[in-house]
């Protein structure tokens, strides 16, 4: 009697650390939808889709770069069940990791955690398996500092090894300790075994953001506007009657910037400048600058209809 007593009290204490982790990091766990350009000869529509997990309030998601890797059109699902296009803001094929960025803010964040692991620690994976969205499965850290083959020229090492159970549609998503913690980023099933599956370090994950943010400083411009390279959907070409297929997701909007005064606004998708189709930052701040003191005219998609608006410049703006 005693031994079932202990047992049901180690069962207990288990279920309640699973759920617990679950319900603290849910809430930032994403769905991600991808749209890919079919190649000539490869048979199928070029769709895939994995997970994700929000890891900054003003839009940003971490994910595997594998989930995508072709794409050209991302769609990002909340847990709330709100949806919104997403643009690749940095990839790194060599770790297998990416941001996406969202036109939203005032977003549920995960914490990363880069403390050590140790082996036989608890870990939950949470992902969209298979379509089956916000699963969780729970397991202990197997091994660290694995190295897996990962394509013909180039492997991913430093890999944390778990049991948890991930299949496709797991990659991309958060494995996070008892607390709720990101420790990980799912990335990969080994071929042809159970039960084996593999993690990114978040250690891993903090040194490509600190390469993003230094891109980012970079790219900084005299318009004060940041965006990404995103799709125009079908339906709103032919409802606005443009032609091109990309336009600039706007991402973050600098305040009492030209581009502030002109209302521009995060999620609208700048189209054209000075009636020249504009698919990227750097042709927008190469416009920019090619105005200095000037005005600058944009058109831009917002909530499905085209709109102008005119930037005027000024020196030593950002």
């Amino acid at each position: 009697m005693a031994a079932n007593t202990t047992e049901k009290r180690a069962l207990d204490a288990y279920s309640e650390a699973v759920s617990r982790a679950a319900e603290t990091v849910g809430p930032a766990v994403v769905k991600i939808d991808v749209l890919g350009r079919p190649r000539r000869g490869r048979q199928g529509d070029g769709t895939g889709t994995g997970s994700g997990v929000i890891f900054a309030s003003d839009g940003r998601v971490l994910t595997n770069e594998h989930v995508v890797r072709g794409s050209h059109l991302v769609r990002v699902t909340l847990a709330d069940g709100r949806r919104f296009q997403a643009g690749v803001e940095y990839a790194d094929q060599a770790v297998d990791l990416a941001v996406l960025r969202i036109g939203a803010v005032g977003l549920p964040v995960a914490e990363l955690n880069a403390r050590p692991l140790r082996v036989g620690q608890l870990v939950i994976a949470i992902g969209n398996p298979y379509g089956l969205n916000w699963s969780v499965t729970a397991g202990v850290v197997s091994a660290l500092g694995r190295t897996l083959e990962a394509g013909p020229s180039f492997r991913l090492t430093d890999l944390i090894q778990m049991d948890a159970p991930v299949n496709p549609g797991n990659s991309g998503g958060p494995l996070v300790d008892a607390d709720g913690r990101v420790v990980g980023i799912t990335s990969a099933v080994m071929p042809f075994a159970r039960g084996v599956g593999f993690a990114i370090p978040i250690a891993t994950a903090l040194n490509a953001l600190s390469r993003l943010e230094e891109m980012r400083e970079h790219q900084q411009h005299r318009l004060g506007i940041g965006g990404i390279p995103a799709e125009i959907e079908p339906d709103i070409r032919r409802r606005t009657g443009l032609t091109q297929q990309q336009g600039l997701l706007v991402l973050e909007v600098v305040p009492n910037s030209p581009a502030a005064r002109a209302s521009l606004r995060v999620s609208d998708v700048i189209v054209e400048v000075e009636d020249q189709p504009i698919t990227s930052g750097e042709a927008l701040a190469a416009a920019a600058n090619q105005t200095p003191g000037g005005r600058l005219r944009l058109s831009f998609v917002r909530e499905g209809r085209l709109r102008k608006t005119t930037a005027v410049l000024r020196e030593g703006t950002n």
